[in-house]
């Protein structure tokens, strides 16, 4: 059996890990009968272990074993990585049929690819691996993405119950990265009184956010339902359903891109390269005054971003 090699950037976090996904995705949907390898530098196999479309992971500890990787029966090796120099090497002397890498000003980037693209730093992570497929071949990255997580959204075992709203409070990285939980509670009924009394609200929490999930539970509000510490694939049944996702930025955030519903990110400084900019989408920071102060942020200017990714998506609450 011919083989598909990717290498996926070197990075311990959840959200890294869940962009590469599509392009996994999609590399199996065109050879659905070649073996596809995932070769990364961390320990994380277990991102990777349970996707029906990967067939085998490498946990390469040195620059042989990520050789290794690529042998006479490598059809295709897919580099995600954008500044180190090894994988145009291993390219250019293992030299399978298909070559996609980004170009980057390195030395390695005139020989080694035989479909390339410049990496634009200020471009989404998902779309930006995307755009590298689409120069062997054409696609429609939302509809590629869209379908990964469908997909992964079918593997739930037992389907969770739905909301109309996915709100996201968590941010694994610190404090700078949470917009409080108070203050989505606030959002949450900003909302309500815009979208209807009967919308319901989704809260997807992770180990880290024991005292947020405490508060919940003793709101004991009807409205709120709360999911700690679920699978990607029941994060993923969520907001495909969802009517709308607000999020931190944390690891989860990249399922709801990915969900392709309308969608805002609150962030405490502009980071294009962790949002998907499309029309139904907003990224939300503090202003000037109160740089990187990310609950300065108060609930109606997100509210505001909200009514405008519905609107954008044609599902704004009527009389918007």
């Amino acid at each position: 059996m011919s083989e598909l090699t990717v290498y996926i950037r070197s990075k311990l976090f959840f959200g890294d890990q869940i962009v590469a996904f599509p392009t996994l995705y999609q590399l199996k949907q065109w050879w659905p009968d070649k073996k596809l390898t995932v070769v990364a530098q961390d320990p994380v196999a277990h991102y990777y272990e349970n996707l029906p479309w990967v067939d085998g992971f490498v946990h390469s500890q040195s620059f042989m074993d990520n050789y290794r990787a690529v042998s006479r029966r490598t059809h295709l090796m897919v580099a995600l990585h954008y500044t180190s120099e090894q994988y145009g090497l291993i390219s250019t002397l293992k030299r399978p049929k298909i070559r996609l890498g980004f170009h980057n000003k390195r030395a390695s980037d005139l020989i080694a690819w035989t479909h390339s693209v410049p990496r634009n730093t200020y471009e989404y992570q998902g779309l930006a691996n995307m755009n590298l497929l689409s120069t062997y071949r054409p696609l429609d990255a939302e509809q590629t993405v869209r379908a990964c997580f469908t997909t992964l959204a079918a593997m739930a075992g037992t389907p969770p119950q739905t909301s109309d709203v996915v709100l996201m409070p968590g941010g694994g990285a610190g404090a700078f990265k949470r917009w409080s939980l108070q203050n989505y509670i606030s959002l949450a009924d900003l909302l309500k009184q815009e979208m209807g009394a009967d919308t319901t609200f989704s809260f997807v929490l992770g180990p880290d956010e024991q005292a947020e999930s405490a508060q919940l539970q003793q709101l004991a509000r009807p409205d709120f339902r709360l999911f700690m510490s679920r699978s990607i694939a029941e994060i993923a049944y969520l907001t495909t359903r969802a009517r709308l996702v607000v999020a931190n930025d944390c690891g989860p955030s990249h399922i709801g891109q990915g969900a392709c519903v309308p969608y805002v990110g609150i962030f405490h400084e502009p980071n294009p390269m962790w949002i998907w900019a499309r029309d139904y989408r907003a990224s939300v920071t503090p202003t000037p005054e109160h740089t990187r102060i990310i609950n300065s942020i108060p609930p109606q200017i997100v509210l505001q971003s909200c009514l405008k990714v519905l609107q954008a998506s044609g599902s704004a609450p009527s009389g918007f």
